[in-house]
């Protein structure tokens, strides 16, 4: 910044001179009057000019034409490197950061991210590419420190305070610029100390996933990069889905049952493949999906080559048309879906008013049915308010945001840990929700009531799970087996894990400050389990085994399945995370 302050004094320097030498050329060549010569000077230099005073001599026309071309080059510089020092004065606030979050991409996703952030009191540093100006100029507005430039160039992420930072997060919208962030990241951060940073990818692809998984825990990888992933068009579908569709899946029969997406993207997509994974686990008949999308049969065809088992739930039509469209707007469309009797329709168009529109017509098209339809509007409150209030016929159109229900800061920032520990807890309240009578001192509290103390254990527990898998040489991937889930360890495999998860606890409970007591007593903080996994009594050694034989249930809640190579690998003790 020292040597931009020298380069602006030596550009005033050159103009001072360009107007005193100009000043005296003119008063030679066109016998002006100092102030006249001086006056002609500025315009010319400024490009003003306003004909007043025009070059009468050859030699005065070759003075202004070098006074132009000397001129203007000066003040382009001088502003460029005011606008260069303007944005580097921005910066300084960087310098003073410390467990700040780095943000990489201009987009729907990071503007509701950093909005929460702010709120949170969180400084935050946002990386955009080539977003428009428009947009980097609305963050900066907002007070928070932009940097243009592209987020995998190294020096880009050392100007955000990458080594101090606390997060991360790579969610531009390619999957693979988001896994070169991360690579450049960890080449960054081999020498960094102390906490890891935690890098949080948006990644889709679920092949993409698996490179950069293994690379990330390869032996040569360094361990000042935590990589995460975060996948929000599957994290709102499956809230979406277990709300709306997974209450239905009992009362629905294939025969009478119709399920609609219109306008696919990767939100779409997401739909159809969660839906039609409830549908298969339920082992019903046939579903119907109808898919409305420009690209629909090359959506399908994805589709199913993703998930080998989707053939064997649901029969995807693809239906090629614009919603906007006189064919889509007509009274017959699914005049072929007549005889069904109950539907349930999602419009996951990214624009609002095409999405209600196009949900204003299904609503006409389903008249008849037992049917509702979901409409993503996330950019207009007051538009999807009116259509909350409005009974808009007889068939219920739901507005929804797709933005409020994954772009959260917890559950990014918390990447894979915090969805599994979410599941878990569900997981367990569901099943002490059958158990009669509950004693008092069982946590049935949601997530969200839950104590910070109990919500960290089942974090805790959710990252062992990870490193468990890690030990027996296996690893997760996003779910595209839907059999995934009946995944077994072998016995020696479970007598091991359960080890671990035992040694796990006790070390989470001698943290919170307990130890050993004959009676469990929260408020002396003993309690009578706090001995080694082989003292155990058998009843309680086979909740270890249980919770080992719940691994691949809880990763299949939040849509991800155990990996083990062809050559199974020997119990390794000493592998972690």
């Amino acid at each position: 910044m020292e040597r931009s302050f020298n380069r602006v004094g030596s550009y005033l320097v050159l103009l001072l001179a360009v107007l005193v030498l100009g000043t005296v050329a003119v008063i030679l060549t066109e016998g002006l009057s100092p102030t006249d010569a001086f006056y002609f000077v500025v315009v010319t230099i400024a490009t003003v000019g306003y004909g007043d005073i025009v070059p009468r001599t050859g030699a005065g026309k070759i003075v202004a034409v070098f006074l132009i071309v000397a001129g203007v080059g000066t003040f382009v510089a001088i502003f460029a490197e005011i606008i260069w020092l303007r944005d580097k004065i921005r910066e300084i606030p960087v310098l003073f950061y410390r467990d700040h979050v780095i943000v990489c991409g201009l987009n729907e996703v990071t503007e509701t991210l950093v909005e929460q952030f702010r709120n949170e009191q969180t400084k935050t540093v946002v990386i955009c590419g080539k977003e428009s100006t428009r947009d980097a100029e609305k963050f900066r507005g907002q007070s928070h420190v932009v940097l243009s430039g592209d987020p995998q160039d190294p020096g880009i992420l050392s100007r955000a305070g990458v080594k101090n930072a606390r997060a991360l997060l790579a969610l531009t919208d390619s999957d693979g610029l988001n896994a070169e962030i991360a690579l450049s990241a960890m080449q960054n951060l081999k020498k960094r100390k102390g906490k890891p940073l935690t890098c949080i990818l948006q990644i889709t692809h679920p092949g993409l996933w698996k490179i950069i998984r293994e690379r990330a825990l390869s032996p040569v990888a360094t361990g000042a990069v935590r990589i995460d992933f975060y996948n929000g068009p599957a994290l709102g579908a499956q809230i979406l889905i277990n709300s709306y569709f997974s209450p239905l899946i009992p009362r629905w029969d294939g025969h009478s049952a119709l399920f609609i997406v219109v306008g696919a993207g990767r939100f779409g997509e997401s739909i159809i493949s969660r839906a039609a994974h409830e549908w298969f686990d339920a082992k019903r008949s046939m579903l119907t999906i109808v898919l409305v999308d420009l690209h629909a049969n090359r959506i399908r065809d994805r589709l199913r080559a993703t998930y080998p088992h989707l053939r064997e739930a649901v029969e995807i039509h693809a239906i090629s048309e614009d919603v906007l469209s006189a064919g889509f707007q007509a009274p017959g469309f699914l005049k072929d879906y007549a005889h069904f009797s109950h539907a349930l329709a999602f419009v996951c168009l990214r624009d609002d008013t095409t999405g209600l529109t196009a949900a204003l017509a299904l609503s006409h098209h389903l008249i008849g049915m037992d049917a509702q339809i979901l409409v993503r509007m996330d950019h207009n409150p007051g538009l999807a308010r009116l259509v909350q209030d409005q009974d808009t016929g007889e068939i219920p159109i739901i507005p929804f945001n797709s933005l409020s229900l994954a772009a959260r800061s917890d559950l990014v920032l918390g990447g894979i840990r915090e969805m599994l520990a979410r599941a878990i807890h569900e997981q367990y309240r569901a099943t002490v929700s059958r158990i009669a009578p509950v004693r008092a001192d069982t946590p049935t509290d949601s997530w969200e009531e839950l104590p910070e103390r109990l919500r960290e254990s089942n974090r805790l527990q959710a990252e062992d799970i990870l490193r468990k898998i890690r030990a027996v040489g296996c690893d997760i991937i996003p779910m595209t087996d839907w059999t995934a889930t009946a995944f077994s360890f072998t016995p020696e495999e479970i007598e091991y894990l359960a080890a671990m998860e035992h040694e796990r606890w006790v070390k989470a409970m001698r943290d919170e400050g307990f130890s050993f007591g004959s009676v469990k007593d929260e408020e002396e903080k003993t309690h009578p389990l706090m001995v080694p996994y082989i003292e155990l009594p058998e009843h309680e050694r086979e909740k270890d085994r249980d919770a080992v034989r719940m691994i691949p249930r809880y990763l299949g809640l939040i849509d991800f399945q155990i990996s083990r190579p062809r050559q199974k690998a020997p119990l390794n003790r000493k592998e972690g995370l």
